[in-house]
């Protein structure tokens, strides 16, 4: 009689376990659902494009730390003027912002940024075509 009672009480605590994990996955936000599916995806494919001009023309807009600013510099012939930024931290939607016209060359403040990873996007555009390049920095 005991052994069965030990049984019955597992599976009761099994599926409570189970709804519990059913209710705290259904109360997050998902990004794996789109409503604008095909909008996205367009994005997505002249975001690639964009990226392959920028990688044709080897990552003209170099990053790197100098004292307490992230620096951001153009280090080829092309005729960059201004760039769009944008820091997407991983995990922390809240702290991702966008910066948009910052002429070249620009810095931005390192303390501005939380300790952490970030994925930094560099849009602009020579002569009517777009360009991105994407990148991971580490704030420290």
């Amino acid at each position: 009689m005991r052994f069965r009672n030990g049984i019955i009480i597992a599976m009761i605590a099994f599926v409570v376990f189970i709804v519990t994990l059913a209710v705290i996955i259904n109360s997050k936000k998902s990004e794996l659902i789109s409503e604008d599916y095909y909008i996205k995806e367009k994005s997505f494919n002249d975001d690639h494009d964009a990226q392959q001009r920028a990688l044709n023309h080897k990552n003209p807009i170099k990053v790197f730390k100098r004292q307490a600013l992230i620096c951001f510099e153009n280090q080829s012939d092309l005729a960059i003027e201004k760039i769009d930024l944008a820091f997407l931290r991983m995990n922390d939607e809240k702290a991702d912002f966008n910066i948009k016209n910052q002429v070249v060359p620009a810095g931005i403040l390192s303390a501005k940024l939380k300790k952490g990873n970030y994925q930094i996007q560099i849009h602009y555009e020579v002569r009517n075509q777009s360009y991105l390049q994407e990148l991971i920095w580490y704030n420290k």
